[in-house]
């Protein structure tokens, strides 16, 4: 149980200190906010809410999206992301949100009154059963559920995962879809309606790769010690160095996948 609370606290510091450069360490898929937006266009109003929103990276593209029909609630249990997060939405002129400081397991919102929950790249942050449950409490009934995640195997054939020593073995709270769906299966209101594939075609330079790790752009890099992590990140350059010519345009694709669940009362 220590262990557990010691991560978790390493976890909440980590996004404290990275809260301020996240959005421009990170990249946002553009794929699955108009595969939702598509989802959601025939409701007149929309009350949503994403869940683990960070700095607001996915958030602000669905409200943009979605238009001053939605009213999207933010969710993080971080100060600094969602403090970072409201500066960002009141630059690009949107007003219809509200931030709000929770858990992913206790949803400060009344029962049955989401049209829909999202959750992007943060999933394996939860207590997944907890999680869930919570949503369907929130959601309208035919309310709509979307996580979309990285899964195990995916996660390994990023250019993390194949070039940088042992990423995949540390990272080990991802799910693989059959794990995900047995989950569902012990919720009797969630149902899976279906399961998207996104793959996505990177092209960085190895330096821009370089500063995102040393920054610690994935928490995976928080399980390294410091002498491990710096052994890491010089093997990393290495094997790129002997797996590609170009060293301003290192290519790879990346996958993610989406699950869109109703939930039915």
């Amino acid at each position: 149980m220590v262990g557990k609370k010691s991560t978790l606290g390493g976890m909440y510091d980590h996004f404290l200190h990275i809260a301020p450069r996240y959005r421009e360490l990170r990249t946002t898929d553009l794929g699955p906010v108009l595969f939702i937006t598509h989802k959601l266009q025939n409701l007149p109003n929309i009350r949503a809410a994403d869940i683990g929103c960070g700095a607001g990276r996915y958030s602000l593209k669905l409200v943009q999206h979605l238009g001053e029909k939605c009213h999207l609630f933010c969710l993080d249990n971080n100060r600094e992301m969602l403090r970072h997060l409201n500066q960002h939405f009141i630059k690009n002129n949107i007003v219809n949100f509200t931030p709000i400081r929770s858990d992913s397991h206790k949803i400060p919102l009344q029962t049955d009154s989401l049209d829909c929950v999202m959750s992007f790249n943060a999933v394996h942050h939860f207590s997944l059963q907890n999680f869930l449950k919570e949503s369907s409490r929130v959601l309208k009934n035919n309310g709509k559920l979307f996580i979309y995640t990285r899964l195990r195997d995916q996660n390994a054939k990023t250019i993390w995962g194949t070039h940088f020593p042992s990423f995949d073995k540390k990272e080990t709270r991802l799910y693989e879809l059959d794990e995900l769906k047995s989950a569902f299966e012990k919720d009797p209101n969630l149902n899976i309606n279906s399961v998207q594939f996104f793959e996505h075609h990177r092209v960085y330079p190895l330096e821009k790769l370089v500063e995102q790790a040393k920054n610690h752009h994935y928490s995976t890099f928080k399980f390294y010690k410091k002498h491990e992590f710096r052994e890491a990140l010089h093997r990393f350059v290495q094997n790129i160095l002997n797996h590609y010519d170009d060293l301003d345009k290192i290519s790879w694709k990346d996958q993610n996948t989406l699950l869109v669940i109703e939930n039915k009362q």
